[in-house]
């Protein structure tokens, strides 16, 4: 008989979303990969959990075909890189945030003093004027523009799209109006570099905001996730084994002593006891388990 491949649970950290749209692209994307059976997509997290029969590097490859980028995260160090990978960006948002809405308050405050003269007076000025916008553009809004060509190869679209669209249409109809002016009415002769970097800024700045808020739901459920026990008393053939949580398998008995931690879900095999569930409750009082009654991991053995 041919052998049967083992499931797989495969757990990636995803790179590139920014949407619910991204969310589908990259269940899609992992679906139709052969092999998987189910593929969970979190945005919150920015991360995926695969099961199947396939290795990490054929679905990196799938998400990267979509568009996005990922990485296989095995243990405790690759989500500590990843939390340090997060902060990186949380502050090169911050920094493209300050860095754009400086110029564009700069163009938009002069502009609308009337301080800047019209675009027949200094055509010279103008160009660059738009040269500056397209050094923010490039260096401070850049991201945009390469997610988005790599979700238009993959025939998608996601936010970044509307992004670039937006801030690329403005850059290049003002620029064209520099230019040419004479190819439009002179009362129609209106410039918009300052919109497409302010456009680029408050975007930054709403991801800055987003990325801050959901680093502190996750710190929330890191700290309800510490309170799980790193190791248990598990009995094996008559006699008592300390073992890590990881090393846990089905149908295991496990010994819990009054004050410790539940490590890991189960059912009540013998004995009975107070649980405190207010982790999972809220509920300070203990609740009594008796036999075949569900325990729960993280919680107290009063």
């Amino acid at each position: 008989m041919p052998a049967v491949e083992a499931t797989l649970e495969t757990r990636l950290s995803i790179a590139g979303m920014s949407c619910a749209g991204c969310v589908s692209a990259v269940e899609e994307a992992l679906s139709q990969v052969p092999g998987v059976t189910s593929a969970m997509v979190n945005l919150g997290e920015r991360t995926a959990t695969v099961s199947g029969t396939r290795d990490a590097d054929a679905l990196i490859q799938a998400i990267r075909n979509a568009g996005y980028d990922a990485a296989e995260l095995r243990g405790l160090e690759d989500e500590q890189a990843r939390d340090e990978q997060a902060l990186i960006e949380y502050r090169r948002l911050w920094w493209r945030a300050i860095s754009a809405g400086l110029v564009g308050l700069l163009l938009f405050s002069t502009g609308m003093s009337g301080w800047l003269p019209g675009i027949e007076q200094n055509q010279w000025l103008w160009l660059g004027v738009s040269l500056i916008t397209l050094l923010v553009l490039t260096f401070v809004g850049g991201h945009f523009f390469t997610s988005a060509w790599k979700t238009l190869k993959a025939g998608r679209g996601n936010m970044d799209t509307l992004v670039a669209m937006g801030t690329g249409a403005a850059w290049l109809y003002s620029t064209v109006v520099v230019i040419y002016p004479d190819i439009v009415p002179s009362l129609a002769r209106h410039v918009y570099f300052e919109a497409a970097v302010i456009i680029v800024a408050l975007v930054s700045l709403g991801s800055a905001l987003e990325m801050k808020a959901r680093g502190k739901t996750s710190q929330a459920i890191k700290h309800l996730i510490g309170l799980q026990p790193a190791t248990a008393q598990v009995i094996r053939t008559g006699m008592e084994v300390e073992l890590p949580v990881e090393e846990i398998g089905l149908d295991e008995t496990i010994r819990i002593r009054p004050g410790d931690r539940i490590p890991v879900d189960g059912t009540m095999f013998e004995g009975e006891s107070h649980v405190d569930e207010s982790m999972l409750t809220g509920e300070p009082m203990p609740v009594h388990k008796r036999k075949d009654d569900k325990v729960y991991g993280g919680t107290l053995n009063t």
